[in-house]
Parts: structure tokens; C-alpha cells; sequence
């Protein structure tokens, strides 16, 4: 089982608007390579359909090659008689078993290349699932670093930087509804997460959630790839109900509860974190 790993959150040195162009930049990347992928499937798809036409003709070809030869022998016979010569007739047989022999090799390198081209498309659909789960994750961090950007903004009385994602995320996404912002509201989402825990529990995530990432939903740790309210590394995360759901590691609801559920399935020991 892959471990959680001691974090300090490194994004907490960086400026939220410095964050958030950073972020704004990787989610026209991930949006230009989920257009990417789809021009590719669609490629594939037009190559899939055109390969199994010429199969279906070679197909047919079989079959009347198949019927001339053996369903109905006389043909054959025909072909031997209707010759000027013995040599010519010979000639003639043997350039319809050419024929067959031929047709065979032809549909048998068609059948490959179909299921080459699948075994493609089925890879590129994967990459694709991939590249918008990653699309949107980055999505939930943009929205988030815009929250956190309008509260900073509000307490200092400065106007906040505009900057949206709309070039970079296709028009027909779901909006995803910023999360709750500033470390009560951060603190009440642990505590509604672990409240079916019982008080134990709440008061061991609140401790070990200021202390994986201060609180902050966005944390990251460059070296391990940990992230979030309770530092999670990838391939945890990606075995947790709401890394499987496709949420974003960086959406403090889903964190929390992921931790949660993480912390009821290994006993309520909290040994997996290296904070305590």
C-alpha cells in the first residue's frame, strides 16, 4: 500500500497570482492536448472504418474465388476446357487458385492492421480519460486560487487580477463551484468530513491537517508529489472512492473526505501519515 508522506507545502511560498498564472498556462496545455487527443481518435476512427471496408471486400472476393473453385467445381472444369491449349487451360486454373491464394494474404494483413488500429484506439481513449481527469484537476485548482485571490483582495482592499481559464477549458465543461476558503471554513470542511468518526477523530485530522499542509487545500510537495489538505501522493489517491470518481485531489471536500475514509480503512490509527 502506497504511503502518505510528511509534506511542508512549498505553493504557500509562492504568490497566489503568480500561482495562478502558473496554473492558468498548465491548463491551456492540458486543454490543447485533450483536442489533440481527439483529433488523433477521430483519425483512428475514420482509418478503423475505412480498413474494415477493404476487409469486407476482400471478404467477398474470398467467397466468389470460394464458390468458383469449390462450390461449384464445374467452374474449375469450365476453366480447363474453355482453353485453346492444355498449357493454356493449366494456366488458367492456376491463376484462380493465384487469385485465391492472394485474396487470402490480403484479408489476413487487413484483419492485422484492424486490430493494430484498435488496440490504438483503445490506448488513446485512455490517454484521453487521463489527460481531462488532469484538465480537470487543474480546473478545481484555477477556481480555487481565484477564491483565495478575491478573499486575499477583499482584506486588503485591492482589486484582484483577472485571469480565466475560458481560452483554455472547452466551453461545454461543467462549472466547477469554488470550494470554501479561509482556514475556518477549511477547518469546518475537515470536521464535517470526520464527524462520523466521533470528537478522536475530528481532533486528529484538524491537528494532522495544519500540520501535512498548514490548511491549505493547494499544497504541494515538489519532491514527493503529495498534495493537498492531507498530502496525499498520487497513487493513494488514485485508489481512494474519490480518486477513482475522478475528483481533484486539490478540492478540499473530496480531500478531507478521502482522508477520512482512508483513515477508517487502515484501523483509525492514523499511520499512514507521518504527521500525528
Amino acid at each position: 500500500m502506497a504511503f502518505l508522506a510528511l509534506a511542508k507545502p512549498v505553493s504557500a511560498d509562492d504568490s497566489l497570482v503568480s500561482q495562478q498564472e502558473r496554473v492558468t498556462e498548465e491548463l491551456a496545455a492540458a486543454a490543447a492536448g485533450v483536442s489533440q487527443l481527439d483529433l488523433q481518435i477521430a483519425g483512428l476512427d475514420r482509418s478503423i472504418e475505412d480498413t474494415g471496408r477493404r476487409v469486407q471486400r476482400e471478404r467477398q472476393q474470398l467467397r466468389l474465388i470460394a464458390r468458383a473453385m469449390y462450390a461449384q467445381p464445374e467452374s474449375a472444369l469450365m476453366a480447363l476446357l474453355g482453353g485453346n491449349s492444355l498449357a493454356d487451360a493449366l494456366t488458367r486454373l492456376s491463376d484462380l487458385t493465384a487469385a485465391g491464394d492472394r485474396a487470402t494474404l490480403t484479408k489476413g494483413a487487413l484483419d492485422q492492421d484492424l486490430r493494430s488500429l484498435q488496440a490504438q484506439r483503445v490506448t488513446l481513449g485512455v490517454d484521453r480519460q487521463k489527460a481531462d481527469r488532469q484538465r480537470q484537476q487543474l480546473d478545481v485548482q484555477f477556481r480555487t486560487l481565484q477564491s483565495l485571490i478575491a478573499a486575499a483582495s477583499a482584506q486588503t482592499g485591492a482589486a484582484p487580477r483577472p485571469l480565466s481559464p475560458s481560452a483554455a477549458a472547452p466551453p461545454t465543461s461543467p462549472p466547477t463551484p469554488p470550494p470554501p476558503t479561509g482556514a475556518s471554513s477549511i477547518q469546518q470542511i475537515i470536521l464535517d468530513a470526520f464527524a462520523p468518526l466521533g470528537a478522536a477523530a475530528q481532533s486528529w485530522a484538524l491537528r494532522v491537517a495544519k500540520c501535512e499542509s498548514g490548511f491549505n487545500p493547494l499544497a504541494v510537495n515538489r519532491t514527493s508529489g503529495a498534495s493537498g489538505l492531507f498530502q496525499f501522493m498520487p497513487s493513494t489517491w488514485a485508489n481512494t472512492p474519490q480518486g477513482k470518481a475522478g475528483r481533484s485531489v486539490f478540492d478540499a471536500v473530496a480531500n478531507a473526505q478521502a482522508a477520512a475514509w482512508y483513515y477508517k480503512a487502515t484501523g483509525q490509527t492514523g499511520s499512514p501519515w507521518s504527521c500525528r
